[in-house]
């Protein structure tokens, strides 16, 4: 059989690399023998040995994988091959052919597109017409090129369509937990969709605490089939994704996941995390587990991102529907200290009476009143609750309606008085919280004023000899089923000042947190003793508010002011 160049282009010719596919290197092969004038061939791929054609041989598989690894240890155009093993391969030992010619030995060479090594070509002999042939082996190796091209178009087509799918997936189930708002439920969809989308048979979600709503303070853990994470061994996010198909990848928080395969990504927003979502064992189409690669890690890394984002808009949503809470709850509170508090002061003989509150947006339990008594006598105090917000607002109406339920019959004893207040904090009020309470009776037949400072601020009196603090000798009201208190009686001369105040008062800070104190008040009481007490009050409020310059105060500040006639 003689060369036929001609003919090999023309087979060439007729090959469309397209229908051909993988099997190309059969035809190529043909034509190749065609334009050397041989018979018996073979044709390896270079980039895998493992289907290759043959023509008039009949190699054994491991002859061809031995001669596959000889041939990778070699360059790209340079082939580094067992000659005998080849000439073995094409029975060269053998008896003469068919046309007596001499056995020559069998010949290997590349076929290349640019850089490229497409093939490798081993035929019984050189070819006859050295020219005609290379012609013949560009021709095959341009059809190799455009086939290899064709399959890596085909192959970003794929990865392309596949990446569409991806992101239209994502973004259904994006949308799908975004409407979600309850973190229980959030919780479930999102470890419904994780699995889901990698087909998985299990998963956990990890919440940090920073990512749930305030006052929720424990991890929250949720899981949908197995449990991958015991309740007190949340592991931490590490900031990297954790592919863990051997066991010994596994970081130690998730050493004990019944699973065989796991995959594990951080959540986070801004940088900021918020916990871990772990998946387990990726089921095959033969209900086999396969391996967690790359492209597993990217969707559920993108699928993360989505799921941080529904974290924090429920976060957010939860935070803000506590806010609104909060500030109803305030605004009622403040409604009931408006109501509680006098808008204006009875007057009574034998004493100018003046008192004021400010609140501050916390609402507090500062209140003060005065109740005029049938025998001519006057009653006055200023009262803290401990605490903020409604609790303390309920208490405050409790401790007011106990005083005027209690005070007509009690104002001769006030220590039994507030002994009775106390004995119905401690055992029916459920808050636990306590009162401070100073509590005065002053009686304008003798000037005498008779107190009890229940755990309160001191009161101040101020005379002709100098400043005397009335402070306090017994504990504040509602702390103890039993309070002891200690009644105490002064006598007043007119012009004398007793003030009433509340801490927010004296502990009011400027920006450098230094507190407006007892000295100040006092210097301030001193310079203004001689102004009506409705003027004196509105003075210490001034003061106090030019003191803390603008800065927002936590406490309500509360003043009352008596000076007898």
């Amino acid at each position: 059989m003689g060369a036929d160049v001609p003919g090999a282009h023309a087979l060439l010719a007729t090959i469309e690399p397209a229908s051909v596919g993988p099997a190309l290197l059969a035809p190529v092969l043909d034509a190749l023998l065609k334009g050397a004038g041989a018979t018996r061939g073979l044709a390896l791929d270079s980039a895998s040995h493992c289907h290759p054609a043959v023509r008039g041989i009949n190699p054994e598989p491991a002859e061809l994988a031995d001669l596959g690894l000889t041939l990778a240890a070699g360059s790209d155009h340079v082939a580094s091959y067992d000659r005998a093993l080849l000439a073995r391969l094409f029975r060269a030992e053998a008896a003469e052919n068919a046309e007596s010619r001499p056995l020559a030995e069998p010949c290997l060479f590349p076929l290349t597109a640019g850089d490229d090594t497409l093939a490798w070509i081993a035929l019984e002999r050189p070819p006859e017409d050295p020219r005609g042939f290379a012609s013949v082996a560009a021709h095959a190796a341009s059809l190799l090129a455009w086939m290899k091209m064709a399959e890596k178009v085909r192959e970003a087509d794929f990865e392309l369509k596949y990446r569409v799918w991806e992101l239209e997936s994502l973004y259904d189930v994006g949308l799908s937990i975004a409407g979600t708002l309850d973190l229980e439920s959030l919780a479930d969809e999102i470890l419904m969709k994780s699995v889901s989308l990698l087909n998985a048979r299990s998963g956990t979600l990890v919440v940090r605490p920073g990512a749930l709503p305030d006052g929720e303070p424990q991890v929250f853990i949720r899981s949908i089939g197995t449990p991958l994470v015991e309740d007190g061994n949340a592991p931490d996010p590490e900031g990297r994704v954790l592919i863990c198909n051997r066991r010994e990848d596994r970081p130690p928080a998730l050493s004990g996941a019944p699973a065989e395969k796991l995959l594990a990504v951080p959540i986070s927003s801004d940088g900021r995390p918020l916990g871990l979502l772990v998946v387990a064992d990726k089921e095959n189409r033969a209900g086999g587990i396969d391996d967690f690669g790359p492209a597993d890690a990217r969707i559920l890394s993108l699928f993360g991102n989505q799921a941080a984002i529904a974290l924090e808009n429920a976060r957010l949503h939860r935070d803000a529907v506590e806010k609104e809470k909060m500030e109803r709850e305030i605004e009622i509170a403040a409604s009931i200290q408006r109501a509680i508090l006098p808008t204006t002061l009875p007057g009574v003989n034998g004493i100018l009476l003046a008192a004021g509150n400010r609140p501050t947006r916390q609402v507090g339990g500062d209140f003060y009143d005065v109740y005029p008594l049938p025998d001519g006598r006057v009653a006055f105090c200023v009262a803290d609750v401990s605490g903020k917000g409604m609790p303390a607002a309920l208490l405050v109406s409790t401790v007011h309606a106990c005083i005027h339920l209690l005070m007509e019959a009690g104002a001769s004893d006030l220590k039994g008085l507030v002994a009775r207040i106390n004995h119905h904090l401690a055992h029916f009020s459920v808050t636990r919280k306590f009162v401070t309470l100073f509590l005065a009776v002053f009686d304008p037949s003798d000037r005498s004023l008779v107190y009890v400072n229940a755990g309160h601020n001191p009161g101040i009196w101020l005379s002709k000899s100098g400043v005397t603090l009335l402070h306090s000798s017994g504990v504040p009201i509602g702390m103890f089923a039993v309070a002891p208190q200690v009644e105490s009686r002064i006598e007043l001369a007119p012009g004398d000042l007793v003030v009433l105040y509340s801490d927010g008062i004296t502990e009011a800070a400027d920006a450098k947190d230094e507190e407006f104190g007892m000295e100040r008040l006092t210097e301030l009481l001193e310079a203004g003793r001689a102004l009506p007490p409705n003027v004196l009050k509105d003075r210490i409020f001034a003061a106090v508010e030019s003191f803390t310059r603008g800065v927002a105060q936590y406490d309500d500040q509360t003043v009352l002011v008596a000076r007898p006639t």
